[in-house]
């Protein structure tokens, strides 16, 4: 006889019991309803579905959890639906870079936690773009932040360097529990961490972590299941600003002038600074590396005419 895995089992009992235990608990006068899960529509689906998410981590649903999907899934369903309009966009472009570093998909999510998946967004901290890298550890990284250029908002060059983090943060520590929460807060503050539970377990180091990063996971957790789910709680992404849609980023290896890439695509100068939150002036130095160029697919062919007719009247 075929068997029932037992993580399917003890799902599909733990949901049928949720389902049986709600109506009758909810008619006894005293009984409060559990913390995270009032405002939650179909909570007891929530759970089973957890358990079958595909996850890095213990996918497991806990009242921390719970207290995050409500603000996704009620109050903050109109900012979830434009944070996945925004997913349109970037995500399959995270995509890349983590099969490119062999690293679970999933963890794509990982930047709705971050930055709600805003390029532009900088923090008071000194963080900035999806992956809100501060300044000292995007240059251990190789990313470039000086007075021209800040490839944190560059969403190419802050994804290759983050996922690499991320892959150097989970050889060292084991568990994406660990890799996780030390991409939060830093290697040291986990180190720290580990050293006063006096074990790696993260169930044990958790509650020496600073307050934010004790809530990174359930964060985590609760991003994970709204971008998988969404559909189940008739949520729908809010189409994005059709240039972000048809945009491409390409490496440019040369000096680059915003007013020129206006002169030759006739798009507007705050056109292409919003399409590359990254330059910070509007005329680049050329970099050995080159710097990508994000425009609408239709600009490239302009803009390529007028580059190769500069070089040849240089």
């Amino acid at each position: 006889m075929r068997r029932i895995p037992l993580t399917l089992a003890a799902a599909w009992l733990g949901y049928w019991h949720a389902q049986a235990a709600a109506p009758f608990l909810a008619s006894v006068p005293g009984v409060p309803t559990p913390i995270g899960t009032s405002n939650l529509p179909n909570e007891p689906e929530i759970r089973f579905r957890m358990a079958m998410m595909q996850s890095p981590l213990n996918s497991g649903y806990d009242a921390d959890v719970g207290a995050y999907l409500s603000r996704y899934l009620t109050y903050g369903s109109t900012e979830t639906e434009a944070i996945l309009g925004r997913g349109m966009v970037y995500l399959p472009v995270i995509e890349h870079y983590l099969e490119k570093c062999g690293l679970p998909k999933q963890l794509k999510f990982l930047p709705i936690v971050e930055s709600k998946l805003l390029p532009h967004v900088a923090s008071t901290k000194g963080a900035a773009g999806l992956w809100q890298l501060v300044p000292a550890t995007a240059r251990s990284l190789g990313l470039v932040v000086d007075d021209h250029l800040d490839e944190r908002k560059d969403i190419n060059r802050a994804t290759a360097a983050a996922t690499s983090y991320l892959q150097k943060l989970y050889t060292k520590y084991g568990t994406w529990e660990l890799a996780l929460v030390a991409y939060n807060c830093g290697p040291g503050r986990l180190n720290q961490a580990i050293k006063k539970a006096g074990c790696q377990e993260y169930a044990q180091v958790r509650q020496h972590l600073p307050a934010e990063t004790q809530n990174y996971i359930a964060k985590y957790k609760a991003a994970l299941y709204i971008g998988t789910f969404y559909q189940q709680h008739g949520l729908s992404p809010t189409l994005p600003d059709p240039l972000l849609l048809n945009a491409l980023a390409a490496r440019v290896y040369g000096a680059i002038s915003i007013k020129e890439i206006a002169e030759a695509t006739g798009l507007s100068v705050s056109t292409i600074r919003w399409l590359n939150p990254g330059f910070k002036e509007d005329n680049l130095p050329a970099r050995k590396a080159g710097i990508f160029v994000t425009l609408p697919k239709i600009s490239w062919e302009a803009y390529m005419g007028a580059i190769q007719k500069a070089g040849t009247k240089a």
